[in-house]
């Protein structure tokens, strides 16, 4: 009895779900196939835990805001009662439907709405298990991402889907999307990210799942991105030669190569002996009325400024890197020898080790600080004091806002994004408890608890640590990029030539 049950089921929701995707239905006939249902399959459990994801497919596909609107409130009033990966996408998955009609392609929209912030926060809760759940949430957080044109993180954020499943063909064809849009904005065009993008659409339209994941949409998206780099490379008669890294680097120029953790625009990816070096610099605009320095006279205050903080940044970010290979690297009962530390008696551990990784998250947390410093400096119209307290939370203030508004300046709307990720019950929020427990109070490292996801009650496992930093140094360095893409892009009336600091992007070479 239950098996025909479930074949009634299936084939009612096939047949409705066939019905929205190529007929306009209104309201009215959905909410009454709805009441139906919801008589004729009371006590079916299929029925009570798929029928919102029907709901919202149906919602997103009609453009619905009302059908939506009923998926939430349904879903909110089941949340004890349903399987929690479940609810949790489906709930994300549906405001994010909803803010994606309701956003009609409009700039200040995405400034203003909490639906998207929103969406992120549900779809973050879905955790892996032995559906694709994980992987259709977070390549929706990635596309999220895309909106903000937080471009280097949907990339990254792509990649986590990829190593839990690698023939996902969504986060495959997305990436390669976000590559190509990566590849637009960088200072230093790549051919060989373009061919990667070529390569991960290929294999995105491999996923027999395609369609059921994506729909037809995105598999004639994805053939119209193949096929746009294959006719580029056609017309360039690009032939992809394989470049490995040369056997005589060092160590720790493995280390950042390997974990893209080299200020530049190659990814992580080895072109040649450029992709070792730190080129992250802002190319700034001098304008006809800026008021001079009185140290360097031959630029404005504003670009003497500038520039000084960025190298500060530079500094800070590369001192960190350093003192990170070179503490995880370290034999710690070794050099603890060297070092007496108290013995609290806590399970704690306190070792030069530790003491370098949390002095190395503390000094690369205040890079973000040092970013939000430099954009406010650089793009307020007033005169601002080079030594004021400005601190990475301004970036989502009402003046911030208005900069990004009267810009226009997509890179600053993805700065203001990422700072809003740092507030409480957003994703980013923990490391900034973490920092503020390093910087004001304590954090210990117990090596007795077990690896974690929460740094509560001021203890932290090891490798817990370890993963934030990693984690701290991807977002520096998105946030430095799109600083850097912020200015670059940044045209104004009164402005002159660029001033690019050929000498100090040079500062930072491995070698």
């Amino acid at each position: 009895m239950d098996e025909e049950i479930g074949e009634e089921l299936l084939e009612d929701f096939n047949e409705l779900s066939r019905l929205s995707q190529s007929t306009k239905l209104s309201d009215e006939f959905v909410f009454k196939k709805l009441s139906e249902f919801d008589k004729k399959y009371k006590n079916n459990r299929n029925y009570f835990v798929s029928i919102e994801g029907l709901l919202s497919n149906i919602g997103a596909e009609q453009k619905s805001v009302n059908i939506l609107k009923c998926s939430i409130s349904r879903l909110k009033r089941k949340k004890e009662k349903l399987p929690i990966n479940k609810y949790y996408y489906d709930i994300g998955n549906t405001i994010l439907s909803k803010t994606d009609i309701e956003n009609a392609n409009d700039f200040d929209f995405l400034i203003e709405t909490d639906g998207y912030r929103e969406a992120v926060k549900s779809l973050r809760l879905v955790k892996k298990d032995n559906t694709d759940l994980y992987e259709r949430a977070q390549t929706n957080i990635s596309n999220v991402y895309e909106k903000y044109r937080r471009n280097y993180e949907a990339i990254l954020a792509y990649d986590k889907v990829l190593k839990i499943n690698p023939t996902f063909g969504m986060a495959l064809g997305n990436k390669a999307i976000a590559l190509k849009g990566y590849n637009r904005l960088s200072h230093r065009k790549s051919l060989d990210i373009l061919y990667n993008a070529f390569l991960l659409l290929e294999k995105a339209l491999k996923d027999e799942n395609l369609i059921d994941t994506g729909g037809q949409i995105a598999i004639e998206t994805f053939n119209n991105e193949l096929n746009s780099i294959k006719e580029y490379f056609d017309k360039i008669k690009y032939k992809p030669v394989e470049i490995v890294p040369p056997k005589h680097l060092t160590k720790y120029e493995r280390f950042n190569l390997r974990n893209n953790l080299y200020l530049n625009y190659d990814f992580g990816y080895y072109y040649d002996k450029y992709s070792l070096l730190d080129s992250f610099f802002p190319s700034i605009i001098e304008n006809l009325r800026d008021k001079p320095s009185e140290k360097s006279p031959s630029m404005s205050e504003k670009a003497y400024f500038s520039f000084q903080v960025f190298n500060q940044i530079l500094e800070d970010y590369t001192t960190a890197r350093y003192n990170f290979y070179k503490a995880i690297s370290l034999k710690c009962d070794f050099v603890d020898k060297k070092v007496n530390y108290i013995a609290t008696l806590d399970y704690t551990k306190h070792s030069l080790k530790y003491g370098i990784l949390k002095s190395t998250f503390g000094s690369l947390y205040n890079c973000l600080d040092k970013i939000a410093h430099l954009i406010k400096f650089y793009f307020s119209k007033a005169e601002i004091k080079p030594n004021g307290d400005i601190y990475f939370r301004w970036l989502i203030s009402k003046d911030f806002k208005q900069i990004i508004k009267e810009t226009k300046n997509f890179h600053l709307l993805a700065l203001f994004s990422l700072a809003f990720d740092f507030e409480k019950e957003y994703p980013y929020y923990y490391l900034k408890e973490v920092r503020n427990r390093i910087t004001h109070s304590f954090l210990n490292v117990n090596p007795g608890i077990v690896y974690s996801t929460s740094s509560s009650n001021y203890e932290i496992a090891e490798q817990m640590l370890i993963d934030d930093i990693f984690e701290l140094f991807n977002i520096v360095k998105a946030a430095m990029f799109y600083a850097v893409n912020a200015i670059y892009y940044t045209k104004g009336k009164d402005s002159i030539v660029n001033m690019p600091a050929i000498f100090e992007s040079d500062i930072y070479k491995s070698k």
